[in-house]
């Protein structure tokens, strides 16, 4: 049956890999290796083909995909061997329906195909997520050495024509030649949006035949891309098309909107939890109650609903078929008390709504995706669920109850900027944007008092508070350590100075308290740091230096770089001047001011205390390549700052 139903998009394969042949036979491989090797000097593989055919077919009042993939890569030098390893995926959204990988290993004037034979399936598991109907299929290619090509042809076929993968048009290597079609009835309406194609030479054709259009979009000569750490998704730079289908003909024959907007897509997501068990449950509603009595504001409400389902409701994530765009109902989930992003989004609204609040279910999409609802109204635009209270017209709280450790009133890091879609009621909801936390929402203080031994080292009594989301990321560091594992993390927190950090004693204070700063209050010893030379002690009190490190390579680097969060670091030192000596020299104040990153630093005398004072702030969440220079230049006046020395000398008799 399945034969029959796509034997002409069957045929059309085969014309097409027929007509490809005398492409790749014109050139010998010895020829083949030296034009690539001298098109794209340095690289160890190309891909001298890159391309997917898609087929669609209305059936009733469904839409019926076939994506046929070809890739063609052609090794260049030894090292390519890194490429042997591949894999294809199959799920409930791209069924995968033949596999054919074999390499091209030269003979004479042509090439030997050598097939792959042993293939393996596996459940692709994705970190942090539980259970994931995704499969996997690896080979390993046979017979790979310079010269070889590696080639696969695969079929998928997709049942839903509403979660279609992004064509990119770039890959981890070079791309000779990469193209994307896509054969439609005329009926259908297919629509697309291109990102990060500036300055490429992408060609686009349509073609009409009988009752068909083919769309066709094709790029030559494709670089391979940045490989720079701390870079964010390759969403963000590497060009890329998504495709979807628009309208389709209903069963009237007039043409029904797929993915046409943000109304189409929230009616789409709004058939989600349109089934949702309307029967509330009992023993939720008692929990609830006891939950808001003496309660005064509704606020108050809000916030114990908000902080017991992040206490007692595990976060586990789910990714199976449909499974993973429906959310569970809350009676359900209350008693198992566990559930993924949207189980946990509707728990809070039903809790919520038992508690006498109204709060929206909420789908956004986290920072690894750069699209926004107004650009791009796909699936593809958001990964994740919440649920957003507003607290007085316009004012947004958002309630991920999947971070345990955060606190009211901000929203997860990793949805900071971006737009999220508020479901006002079954037919209507809203696009919010969530902000920004600027710095001072993330404060990480650390006051400690320092005195001399006799032995050229520092014994340090401090104590360090984190809140925001360092608090939020400290407290997930240090959950469930044993008391051997949390003295480790914990030295490895506090060190400063050199390797010879001791620490003798420590207690932390405040992990489970929503309203106070994670507390650490700690006591270390510092051996040989202290500089003495005939009656002068020399004394660099900037015993941590954040971001000493952290020049960029703005001749070389060519991707932004990604931080989590904005933070402000203040740290307030206080030296005891030992008996018998006086203060030769303090440093003066250095400072630096810059939109994205700046610190002051500045030294005073109380008493027989020399006092420093120092603060350093970050201020971005993406860093572009035209911000590298200022940053640096900040840097190096920080290093500058970090080299200052406290100069003390003995009194005269």
């Amino acid at each position: 049956m399945k034969a029959n139903k796509w034997s002409g998009g069957v045929l059309a394969l085969l014309l097409w890999a027929v007509l490809a042949l005398p492409v790749a036979r014109a050139q010998q491989p010895t020829q083949l290796v030296a034009e690539m090797q001298a098109k794209f000097p340095g690289e160890k593989a190309v891909y001298l083909d890159y391309r997917t055919d898609l087929t669609l077919e209305a059936k009733g009042d469904s839409v019926l995909v076939l994506a046929r993939h070809h890739q063609d890569m052609l090794h260049l030098d030894a090292q390519s061997v890194a490429y042997v390893n591949d894999k294809v995926y199959n799920s409930h959204f791209s069924r995968l329906q033949k596999l054919d990988a074999r390499t091209m290993v030269p003979s004479g004037n042509s090439y030997k195909a050598v097939k792959v034979t042993d293939y393996k399936e596996k459940f692709e598991l994705q970190s942090g997520i539980f259970y994931d109907d995704t499969r996997s299929t690896t080979w390993t290619f046979p017979a790979v050495a310079p010269g070889a090509r590696t080639v696969t042809d695969y079929t998928v076929r997709h049942p839903d024509p509403r979660f279609l993968n992004p064509f990119y048009f770039g890959s981890y290597v070079p791309v000779r030649h990469a193209e994307l079609t896509v054969t439609a009835p005329r009926n259908i309406k297919i629509s697309h949006r291109l990102f990060h194609t500036e300055g490429l030479n992408i060609s686009f054709s349509k073609q009409e035949k009988g009752n068909t259009i083919t769309y066709r979009w094709t790029a030559d000569n494709l670089p391979s891309p940045p490989r720079d750490s701390d870079g964010p998704e390759a969403a963000y730079y590497l060009p890329h098309l998504v495709y979807f289908v628009e309208e389709v003909p209903s069963a009237d024959g007039q043409a029904r909107k797929v993915l046409a907007g943000v109304p189409e897509l929230y009616n789409l997501y709004s058939g989600f939890v349109s089934k949702l068990d309307p029967q509330e449950s009992p023993a939720l509603r008692r929990v609830v109650d006891s939950l808001v009595v003496g309660a005064k504001t509704e606020q108050d409400r809000v916030q114990r609903v908000y902080y017991w389902v992040q206490d007692n409701i595990r976060y586990v994530a789910f990714e199976n078929g449909m499974g993973g765009f429906i959310p569970r109902d809350a009676g359900a989930v209350y008693a198992k008390r566990y559930g993924d992003c949207k189980d946990m989004a509707n728990l809070t609204r039903e809790m919520l709504r038992m508690a006498g609040v109204k709060s929206y279910l909420t789908w956004i999409g986290t920072r690894d995706l750069p699209y926004r609802y107004s650009e791009l109204a796909t699936p593809g635009v958001d990964n994740h669920m919440i649920t957003t209270y507003e607290a007085s017209p316009g004012k947004y709280v958002f309630l991920d109850a999947t971070n345990k450790y955060m606190p009211f009133g901000m929203p997860s890091a990793f949805i900071q900027g971006k737009e999220a879609l508020m479901a006002i009621d079954g037919k209507n909801c809203k696009v919010v944007d969530v902000p920004v936390m600027s710095q001072d929402r993330s404060p990480v203080s650390d006051v400690s008092a320092l005195t001399l031994d006799d032995k050229g080292g520092l014994r340090g009594k401090g104590s360090l508070q984190l809140a925001g989301y360092p608090k939020v990321m400290q407290s997930y560091a240090l959950d469930g350590l044993d008391q051997t594992e949390e003295t480790k993390y914990i030295k490895s927190l506090l060190e400063r100075g050199n390797n010879k950090f001791f620490v003798d004693k420590y207690r932390v204070s405040h992990l489970d308290t929503r309203d106070q700063p994670l507390t650490i209050d700690y006591e270390y010893r510092l051996q040989d740091y202290v500089q003495k030379l005939d009656d002068e002690i020399y004394v660099n009190l900037n015993l941590e230096r954040p971001y000493a490190h952290d020049r960029i390579d703005a001749d070389k680097r060519r991707l932004p770089r990604v931080n989590e969060y904005a933070t402000q670091n203040h740290s307030r030192t206080e030296l005891e001047i030992p008996a018998g000596y006086d203060v030769e020299y303090l440093p003066p104040v250095a400072e630096m001011n810059d939109p994205v990153f700046g610190f002051k630093v500045k030294y005073e005398r109380q008493g027989n205390k020399i006092v420093q004072d120092k603060q350093v702030y970050i201020n971005y969440l993406m860093l572009q390549p035209k911000q590298f220079h200022q940053w640096n230049a900040v840097v190096d006046k920080l290093n500058a700052a970090y080299r200052e020395t406290v100069i003390l000398k003995r009194k005269k008799a």
